[in-house]
């Protein structure tokens, strides 16, 4: 698989893990319709709705230790070495 197919559907998964992740951590059944679906807890300034800042807070601290870990260089931004370097760790062949 070329890298540009890994990394296109890396980044379809990425953006879909999020929702399903806090839809079934808040729930406490991954994806039935069973338990508790009070959004309140998600509702940090308690208005009644949910903002996008709100719904994925709670994982915005694992995506950014993620982030942290393959910016090597810490200057808040992944290079292409650094993207090849994470890639090669991982298993996966880079093309150069």
């Amino acid at each position: 698989m070329k890298a540009r197919h890994f990394l296109t559907i890396l980044a379809i998964i990425a953006l879909a893990f999020p929702a399903f992740t806090i839809a079934g951590h808040y729930h406490g059944h991954y994806g039935s319709m069973q338990g508790n679906w009070d959004m309140t807890a998600l509702d940090t300034n308690e208005d009644g709705v949910l903002t996008f800042e709100e719904f994925s807070a709670p994982n915005v601290k694992k995506w950014r230790s993620g982030f942290e870990m393959i910016d090597t260089s810490g200057d808040g931004n992944i290079s292409t070495e650094e993207w090849r370097a994470f890639l090669e760790v991982h298993g996966v062949k880079s093309e150069k």
